[in-house]
């Protein structure tokens, strides 16, 4: 079973109680399949957490990105600048972008939109997220993002995946998947995903970026 809780698909049902989007259903009005998903938890089912839309980018201008900002030239003098010398952001600790509901948003820096789609996720079983990465600029895919993901329990950041994860591409898709991941604890876990990471993030149009999400864990 794949749950994708797009944005795109809440409408009114996520603002109705329970009780009257059941009386709905029952008259044939109905909801979206999206806006009853965030219910599977309690039905032994994970995935991504219903919440505040992502709406962070809204009336910005995205940022197109460069690759030659990936790696920094040298500077004037010569000298290689931090980010450069050290292959990845040494000059200062990258700040983390904030932690989304639901199934998609855009990264920290509105270059990028994020959109995820998992598996029934179970403590003790194989999961399989799913990550579809796409320019603000044109909704082209991004490829070759080499995404770098840090997985935790939200309440106990030192709670990490015991088995890590493999991120594999589809080529010229900008689709990308984690497989396997294997909870070992079920209840709420935070998914972060490091698009680009080995750039340097000292350009503002560095390819690098991080979009993060909730995900729940069933027992």
């Amino acid at each position: 079973m794949e749950i994708d809780l797009s944005t795109r698909h809440f409408g009114i049902c996520r603002t109705l109680p329970l009780g009257l989007i059941v009386a709905l259903a029952g008259a044939g009005a109905g909801c979206s399949s999206s806006a009853g998903a965030h219910l599977s938890y309690d039905s032994g089912v994970g995935g991504p957490v219903t919440g505040a839309l992502d709406n962070h980018c809204m009336g910005v201008d995205p940022i197109i990105v460069s690759q030659a900002s990936c790696h920094p030239a040298a500077s004037d003098a010569g000298v290689a600048e931090p980010d450069a010398a050290a292959g990845d952001d040494a000059a200062a600790p990258e700040p983390e972008a904030p932690v989304l509901y639901n199934a998609e948003g855009d990264d920290d820096d509105c270059k990028y939109h994020v959109k995820i789609m998992v598996t029934a996720a179970k403590q003790g079983q194989n999961a399989t997220i799913q990550v579809t990465v796409t320019y603000l600029t044109d909704g082209k895919p991004v490829t070759g993002a080499s995404i770098d993901v840090e997985a935790y329990l939200a309440d106990n950041d030192t709670h990490v995946l015991p088995n890590g994860t493999k991120t594999t591409e589809k080529s010229g898709t900008g689709i990308y998947t984690l497989a396997p991941v294997k909870f070992d604890a079920s209840g709420r876990w935070v998914f972060r995903f490091h698009f680009f990471h080995s750039c340097s993030d000292s350009a503002e149009d560095s390819p690098h970026g991080h979009a993060a999400f909730f995900i729940d864990v069933a027992p």
